[in-house]
Formats: C-alpha cells, structure tokens, sequence
C-alpha cells in the first residue's frame, strides 16, 4: 500500500484553499439544514439589531419606534430587516476566511470574537443608517440598501482579514507554490 502522505504535499496556498472549501460547504450545509429552519439566530441578529439601533437613535435625539423586526424614526413608515439583512450570512464568510487561514490557535479566537463583534456593531450602523435614510432621501432608498454592504461591511471584512494575515505570524502563503514530492 502506498503512502500518500509521504508522496504529496499541499504547498500552503493549496492547503489554505482547500481548507476554506471545505469551511465555505460546511457553513452553508449548516446555515440552509440547521440555522435558516430553526430561525432562532436570525430571529435574533434581527430584533437586537433593530433594538440596538433604536436606541443609538434615541441617545442621538430621535424619536424612534421598534417593535420586533421593524425601526422607524416616529411619522415614517420605517423599515424591516429581514433575514438576508441581518449580517449572518457575512459573519460566516468572515469567521470562515479567519478558521481556514493558518495561524495560532489564541490570536484567531481574538480576531475571531473582537471581529464577529465589530461587524456585528456595524450591521447596528446600518440599520440605524437605513432607519435615518427612510426619513432624509428616501427616493435613494433602493441606493442605500444595495450599496450599504459595499460602503460598511466589505471595507471591515477586508480590513479584519488583512489583520489577520499580518498578525498570524505566517509566511507568506502566496509564494512557493507546487506539490512537492517528499
């Protein structure tokens, strides 16, 4: 019987793209077979958003109504969050990005927590953004709610996964590059 293990070995690049593969399937076979049917943690990244941002608004000086989903600056109809705009779905690309990369073991679980955190207060911005531009420009509506994940999570995300690549303490894993036979 031949040894494989002795015969091949992935170079970094190679091992991190099939680790992030298989993070990426597992995510989502997790999220559409046991998160997205329970609900419960949409449920929640939702109403705690909206009552986080309710009262960001408030301790700024607006008059704001929330009740469950919905947050709306008083006279206006407001807006709901539903679960695609909750920030679940980014969470788990940015957690897997951070799981599948290499690096020790305490300084992921930092940047792993301190990052879920700050995206997770951001995605508090948006809803408090889309609550203030239903008032302000709401023929920009459409803009906003499109443009938003590109103007505040995307530039956190990149930036998060930049830190980490720069505090993993690894080499760079883009040079080198082919199997190499043992």
């Amino acid at each position: 019987m031949i040894n494989v293990k002795n015969k091949l070995t992935l170079s970094p690049l190679s091992a991190f793209l099939l680790k992030a593969g298989a993070v990426y399937a597992v995510w989502h076979l997790l999220y559409d077979y046991i998160l997205l049917p329970d609900g419960r943690l949409d449920t929640f990244l939702s109403f705690s958003g909206v009552r986080l941002a309710a009262g960001v608004l408030s301790i700024l000086g607006w008059e704001v109504e929330s009740a469950g989903r919905v947050i709306a600056i008083f006279g206006t109809g407001g807006v709901e969050i539903q679960n695609g705009c909750n920030g679940l779905e980014l969470l788990g690309l940015y957690a897997g990005f951070i799981i599948a990369y290499p690096g020790p073991m305490r300084k992921r679980l930092l940047l792993l927590a301190g990052g879920l955190l700050v995206l997770y207060f951001a995605n508090v911005f948006r809803i408090s953004a889309f609550a203030l531009s239903d008032v302000y420009i709401p023929q920009h509506w459409d803009k906003v709610h499109t443009y938003s994940s590109y103007v505040i999570f995307y530039p956190l995300v990149l930036g998060l996964w930049y830190t980490w690549t720069v505090i993993s303490d690894q080499q760079n894993i883009f040079s080198g590059g082919e199997f190499s036979s043992a």
